[in-house]
């Protein structure tokens, strides 16, 4: 990992994008990538991702009774879905605008194919590495090691 690398954590609850910067002059010209720290540059909250299925589909005056499943468990797909675009599109804005040379991803295994399906071919082509696995309440010190260890 060096200076100006991004990496993205995310669930399909929230987002949070980190910038490498440099602890110390070594690191900034680039001589010490283990004196490298990361800064929380940005996070998306994802609320609807937060939502119960009765919070979407009930009428004024409270909740419909009984309900079908399989309208509620296609529901959920289609908001689940909706939110991988919403990452995916977030994550090829950020790299695109931020003209990121090396970027890593952590995402958790159930919806890491899916987004990364979905992001633009030009964030593609400048992914490093990719962790299946949910980092995002992980400490920013530990996806250094995470990230340096899978290198």
């Amino acid at each position: 990992m060096r200076v100006g690398d991004i990496v993205i954590v995310s669930d399909l609850g929230e987002m949070k994008i980190y910038r490498a910067a440099p602890r110390d002059l070594e690191a900034e010209a680039d001589s010490k990538s283990e004196n490298i720290k990361l800064d929380l540059i940005e996070t998306k909250d994802y609320l609807l991702s937060h939502w119960k299925v009765h919070d979407l589909v009930s009428d004024q005056a409270g909740r419909f009774k009984g309900g079908n499943q399989g309208e509620n468990h296609e529901l959920i797909k289609n908001i689940e879905e909706d939110i991988i675009k919403t990452v995916a599109k977030d994550i090829s804005k950020t790299v695109s605008q931020g003209k990121v040379q090396k970027w890593f991803l952590g995402a958790s295994e159930t919806v890491y194919d899916q987004i990364l399906e979905k992001v633009s071919k030009s964030a593609k082509e400048t992914l490093f590495l990719g962790v299946k696995k949910d980092l995002v309440k992980t400490d920013k010190i530990d996806l250094i090691k995470i990230f340096k260890k899978k290198i």
